[in-house]
């Protein structure tokens, strides 16, 4: 039996999509995450590239003879899946950078916080923060979006060509600065008052060195930075995820 036998037009054209969406989702926040076990990411994967292969507009309609250029056609799905996954992935990180800022600021920094849950790296903030942008993504459907956000990318990273590298090193800086940029506007509010704070109790100590100002600024830090959250809270996350839509609606071209 030849390969042109076994990779009938409709297969192959299956197995190219499967590789750009098995590629994302590995990466995208929600479906690649490390508690979530490898064979619903599989199933997953796989229900989503069924579907998207039945409207694709552009896929190969048959396998290439040269081995070469199936492996120049994997290869570009690969690399596309993986920037849009990537992207993603870093955007989604900004609320544990926010996290870890505003966690030093007010005291709370914790570098083995909420083992198990595949937010060791960071803060008790920073993870909470990440749990309820990932729960908020889910609840407003922006997993929706992502699956959205493959099936628009080819129109941006056509099927079965090598995205130009210009094209994705574009995108990842993109996400990467953006990922700064809103992690240093979540955590402003608590920079700011946080050098206020240590200004004054620099102040406090200079006037009086005998009085024990750490024993009594470290409970009101932590005690202000909790309230300050409490407050800062609905808008952090509101933030982010229409930040989050805007990033997958660039995959639209």
């Amino acid at each position: 039996m030849t390969l042109e036998q076994i990779l009938t037009g409709e297969i192959y054209a299956f197995l190219l999509v499967f590789v750009r969406v098995g590629a994302a989702l590995s990466m995208l926040p929600g479906f690649g995450e490390m508690a979530v076990p490898l064979r619903a990411r599989l199933a997953a994967a796989l229900a989503v590239a069924l579907a998207l292969s039945a409207v694709v507009g552009g896929l190969p309609a048959g396998p290439p003879t040269a081995p070469s250029d199936i492996l120049r056609h994997v290869f570009g799905e690969f690399a596309a899946g993986m920037v849009i996954g990537v992207a993603a992935r870093i955007l989604f990180a900004s609320l544990q950078i926010a996290g870890q800022l505003i966690a030093q600021t007010a005291g709370l920094s914790n570098i083995f916080a909420l083992p198990g849950t595949g937010f060791e790296a960071g803060s008790v903030v920073g993870g909470y923060l990440m749990i309820g942008g990932l729960v908020l993504i889910f609840v407003s459907d922006l997993h929706h979006a992502m699956i959205g956000a493959l099936y628009e990318s080819y129109r941006l990273m056509p099927a079965a060509t090598v995205p130009a590298l210009a094209d994705l090193a574009k995108l990842t800086t993109e996400a990467v600065s953006t990922a700064f940029r809103l992690a240093a506007q979540f955590s402003a509010p608590f920079l700011v008052l946080g050098f206020v704070y240590n200004v004054g109790l620099g102040l406090i100590n200079r006037a009086m060195p005998q009085f024990a100002v750490f024993f009594i600024a470290l409970p009101v830090s932590i005690l202000g930075g909790l309230v300050l959250l409490a407050i800062t809270l609905t808008a952090v996350l509101t933030g982010f995820l229409a930040a989050f839509g805007t990033q997958l609606a660039r995959f639209g071209g």
